[in-house]
Parts: C-alpha cells; sequence; structure tokens
C-alpha cells in the first residue's frame, strides 16, 4: 500500500484525510467540507473512528464476510454520529462533512464502504475501471440520462453531493470484490479525478515502477493541471 495527500495550489490547508496500513488490513480516504476548517475536522473524524472500529476486529472476525460488513456499515455510522454531534456542539461547524471510501481486505475478498463522491478504482490486466458510484447532483442526473456531463450546468452543479457523512440519514455503499492477485486498487478524492482523467491514471499506474512513485506522480500531475483542490491518492496491490 501506499498513498499522498496534498492541498494542491489553490487552497490554503488540507481538508482530505488518510489512513492505510497493511498490517491493519486497512485503507481509508476521506474528503473533507465545510467552513473555519470544519472540512479537515470531519474527515479527520471520520478516518479515525472508521479505523478505530475495524481495528477492533479479531484475527477469526477477518474470517467472517458477514462479519466484516457489519462492523464496516457501524463504523460509518458511527463516524456519522460523531460528526453530527461534534457540529452541534460547535456553531462554527455546524454545516461540516467529508467523504469515505474505507477498503477492509480479507484474505480473499474486499469489502468496501463508499459515501460520497471520492472513488474507488480497480485497474485489472491493465485496465481501470471505477468501483465506486458518485454520490452526487450530477452523476445521478447524468445516470437518469437527463443531464450532459459535459455542459455548462453540469459543470455549475458539480459540487452538490447528494450523500456525505454529515447528514442526518446516510446510506453507505457496501462493495464486495473478489481479490485477483495482480489487481490495484486506487482510491482517491475529487481533487484528483476532477484534474487527470481515468486513462491518466492508468496509465500512470501501468508505467510506474512501485504504488509510490504512481501516487507521487497521479498528485505532480493534478497540480501541473491546476490543482485547484486538495489531492489524495492511495493504492494497493493484491499479492
Amino acid at each position: 500500500m501506499s498513498g499522498q495527500t496534498n492541498k494542491g495550489l489553490v487552497r490554503d490547508g488540507n481538508e482530505d484525510s488518510l489512513y492505510f496500513n497493511e498490517e491493519d488490513r486497512i485503507l481509508i480516504v476521506c474528503d473533507g467540507m465545510g467552513g473555519h476548517a470544519g472540512g479537515h475536522v470531519a474527515s479527520e473524524l471520520a478516518v479515525n473512528v472508521v479505523s478505530s472500529k475495524l481495528r477492533e476486529l479479531k484475527e477469526d472476525d477477518w474470517r467472517d464476510e458477514e462479519r466484516v460488513i457489519a462492523q464496516m456499515q457501524n463504523s460509518v455510522f458511527e463516524a456519522n454520529d460523531k460528526i453530527m454531534s461534534h457540529a452541534a456542539a460547535n456553531p462554527e461547524l455546524f454545516d461540516m462533512g467529508t467523504t469515505i471510501c474505507a477498503l477492509a481486505f480479507m484474505s480473499r475478498q474486499l469489502i468496501m464502504g463508499h459515501v460520497g463522491d471520492s472513488r474507488i478504482y480497480r485497474i485489472s490486466r491493465g485496465l481501470i475501471e471505477q468501483v465506486s458510484e458518485d454520490h452526487s447532483l450530477v452523476a445521478e442526473r447524468v445516470r437518469a440520462g437527463d443531464l450532459d456531463p459535459n455542459s455548462d450546468e453540469a459543470q455549475m452543479l458539480s459540487s452538490i453531493l447528494t450523500r456525505a457523512l454529515g447528514m442526518d440519514h446516510i446510506t453507505v455503499d457496501i462493495i464486495i470484490e473478489e481479490l485477483i492477485p495482480g489487481d490495484i486498487y486506487v482510491v482517491c478524492s475529487d481533487g484528483l479525478t476532477d484534474m487527470i482523467s481515468d486513462l491518466e491514471i492508468q496509465s500512470i499506474v501501468n508505467n510506474s515502477a512501485n504504488l509510490q512513485i504512481a501516487c507521487m506522480q497521479c498528485v505532480d500531475l493534478a497540480n501541473r493541471y491546476g490543482g485547484v483542490d486538495n489531492i489524495t491518492v492511495a493504492m494497493a496491490v493484491i499479492e
């Protein structure tokens, strides 16, 4: 596993949060939002709560798919509760929230929890595919067939999320995949995907000597293209 987070070239601070640890079998990317540094508070809370809850799993638990799924769901719900209670106690943070992509690697399965428009990709046999589904107004209208993703209207609506931690009621997408040796999972905030294309990510990963270099090159290219948002990317290869 490897990962990198960068504030980009425009923002004053970094509201993204990142956690990855091979021994823990966990990888998490969160993209926070909200004024008065609320975005960073929300994303950090989410990463801390979810990673802590997943680390509570015992060795036997990691062999039980239903147990890992339940812990993933419950940890994201608990993170949402923590963010909402923290915002309620601190009026200056009232509108804070965050996306989350959390990955838990079992021996044969990958359990993913996803809320928001940060993304999970799989690169298999050199080809990239988005595994997660964006929870944004633009993505939902594009899927419904009533919005051109390249239109001016889509550009204006691009920042509106339909799901994020910090909302009263959330639904967590749980995605389960069989692990295939050689596959690479790429998890990133929209600070990367708004700047560089899926095919550019694919090319960087396929032509990099290792995941650390691939992460650095993704961030560097996003900054070369303008770096208008915080940029976070993490990767894991299935051995």
